[in-house]
């Protein structure tokens, strides 16, 4: 079955935050993004959850527009839903600020959710086949920036990405021969005391 092409991007308002300021939902997204179509049914056993809860869950997601229903597969009536989107925009300033700091709690979700995610693939390196033990990569870097630099290294990075991402098959669709599906995680933000530093030329 082919599936439909997404829509590349939402953007978190202070409204649609409601809908997916919540770890399960925000990991009920990401397996929809990756693995493609799922039912309640099948979700509820990847997550370890009962289906009661993913159903819920998925109203939720569906009501706010993140996900869409998708067509019945093998001639059963059970409801299938894939991701409306392709990725998602973090939070802005406004939406940061509005929606009863939903804002932060969904970026707090996000963050519980990498951290998963790192750890699973920790946990698993030493099963990975030679070639993708070498391949997968743990690192961080520590660079001196002014805001306007961080953006413009953001903005490379993201260029890279979506180069990238245009030639991935879609989610659900069977890969290349030796191919695998990879998560590239990363995170910007100062650290220590100058969180909370204001230089002269921030604002300038």
């Amino acid at each position: 079955m082919e599936l439909p092409e997404q829509p590349s991007q939402v953007h978190l308002t202070a409204r649609n935050l409601r809908g997916i300021a919540h770890p399960l939902r925000v990991r009920i997204l990401t397996i929809l993004r990756t693995e493609g179509p799922a039912t309640a049914t099948t979700l509820a056993r990847r997550l370890d959850h009962n289906t009661g809860a993913t159903s819920y869950h998925l109203r939720q997601l569906a009501e706010y527009g993140f996900i869409v229903e998708a067509p019945s597969r093998g001639g059963r009536r059970e409801r299938w839903w894939q991701a409306a989107h392709a990725n998602t925009v973090v939070p802005d300033d406004e939406a940061l600020q509005e929606g009863d700091g939903l804002g932060v709690v969904y970026l707090q979700a996000l963050g519980r959710v990498w951290s998963e995610a790192m750890t699973a693939a920790i946990d698993t390196t030493p099963s990975l086949p030679p070639e993708w033990r070498d391949a997968q990569d743990f690192g961080d870097y520590a660079l001196s920036l002014t805001p306007a630099g961080a953006k413009e290294l953001m903005a490379e990075i993201h260029e890279l990405l979506r180069r990238r991402t245009s030639a991935s098959p879609p989610a659900g669709s069977p890969l290349p021969e030796g191919a695998a599906r990879v998560a590239f995680q990363f995170q910007l933000f100062p650290t220590g005391t100058d969180r909370h530093v204001t230089h002269p030329t921030d604002t300038e």
